[in-house]
Formats: C-alpha cells, sequence, structure tokens
C-alpha cells in the first residue's frame, strides 16, 4: 500500500482493489482531458454549490485541502467561506498514514510537505477534528452514491471518523470523477453528499 495520501496502487491486489484501481485509471484519464479554463471555470461553478449547502451555512470552522494537479481546486469555496467568517484548517501529513489539521488564515505560510503537496508548518496552531464543523474531501473519483476513492494511503479512511457525530463530510470532484458506482471496502467512509459544477449528490 502507497504511504502517499494522492498517489499509488496497491500491489498484490485482491479483486476489489484490482477493481478500484480500474476505476482510478478512469477517473484520472478523465481529469486529464479538462483544459485549464474548464478546470478553473470548474473550480467556481462547484464553490457556489457547496457553500449554499446548509451545513457550511452554520460552519464556524472548515477543513479544506490543498489541491493537487489531479484535483478540483477548492480555493474558490475557501475564499467564500472566509467572507463569511469561517475559519479554514488544512491537513498536514505528521507520519504514514496520519494527518494534523491546523488553522490557516489567508495569509499562513504553506510548505512543500512530504510528498510535494503544500501544507501548514509544524509551528501552525492545531485544531482538534472534533472542532471540524465540515470537511471538504479531496478524492481521485466519487459515485452516485458518495463513496469517495482515494490515492490509497488511507489518510482520509483514518481522518474521517475521527470527526465529530455531526461534522458534514462533503467531496469535491468534477463531473468527470463522478462514477455510477465504485468498489467499496470496509474501511471506506460514505460521505454526506458530493459537489460537483453540475449537481449536487445528498446521501441517501
Amino acid at each position: 500500500m502507497s504511504e502517499n495520501p494522492r498517489e499509488g496502487a496497491p500491489e498484490g491486489m485482491t479483486p476489489v482493489e484490482a477493481a478500484k484501481h480500474a476505476a482510478r485509471v478512469r477517473a484520472r484519464e478523465a481529469r486529464c482531458a479538462l483544459d485549464d479554463a474548464t478546470c478553473r471555470d470548474a473550480a467556481r461553478a462547484a464553490a457556489e454549490r457547496l457553500v449554499a449547502l446548509p451545513a457550511f451555512a452554520t460552519a464556524r470552522l472548515v477543513l479544506a485541502y490543498w489541491a493537487s494537479s489531479e484535483e478540483i481546486d477548492p480555493a474558490p469555496a475557501v475564499e467564500l467561506l472566509r467572507l463569511r467568517g469561517i475559519a479554514i484548517a488544512l491537513p498536514r501529513v505528521e507520519s504514514p498514514g496520519q494527518l494534523g489539521l491546523h488553522l490557516v488564515g489567508s495569509r499562513t505560510r504553506l510548505v512543500r510537505g512530504m510528498f510535494g503537496i503544500l501544507e501548514p508548518g509544524a509551528d501552525t496552531p492545531r485544531v482538534s477534528p472534533a472542532a471540524v464543523d465540515a470537511v471538504i474531501v479531496p478524492g481521485i473519483a466519487f459515485d452516485e452514491h458518495c463513496w469517495r476513492l482515494g490515492y490509497g494511503g488511507g489518510y482520509y479512511d483514518r481522518l474521517l471518523p475521527m470527526l465529530r457525530e455531526g461534522c458534514a463530510r462533503v467531496g469535491l470532484a468534477y463531473d468527470e470523477q463522478v462514477l455510477s458506482e465504485i468498489p467499496t471496502e470496509d474501511h471506506d467512509v460514505r460521505l454526506d453528499a458530493v459537489v460537483t459544477p453540475s449537481k449536487t449528490i445528498l446521501s441517501r
């Protein structure tokens, strides 16, 4: 299993792992077909949908993420949330499989992390998972039932169950990253919603 929160496919794959790998390949191919202008427009459209969710209207602290090249950028949504006075936290890789959460402002200096993804420095104020009211969840693919497919490192599989009951778990994706169905395992966590530029999918 890869230790990168955003990269890798497992070796010696079981049938479910092989199906997940195939889904990752399909989603990556769809994402790579999008040009930069389309990605920017999609991020803005998805941001409007995301902040319209009731959970973000009442949130005081939202956990976001810094986008990799394969992910839709949550920055437009973060900007809208900050205009409402909502505090923002970002994750930081602390050890293999473990994320720490840190409070960040618009001028917080981010550093290049273990896997080349920007993240808060170790000296940035920490926040408890129990303090998070809503989380914007990255992923390589999602499905119509609000299941998420990550990158093989298990970072969010471990983090999401640590969040308090009632914390809204919302995936953010391009329309092209939403598949009809993705394979799941016992450790996978179902999200409350998935937001794309064109639609909001709610968990049933």
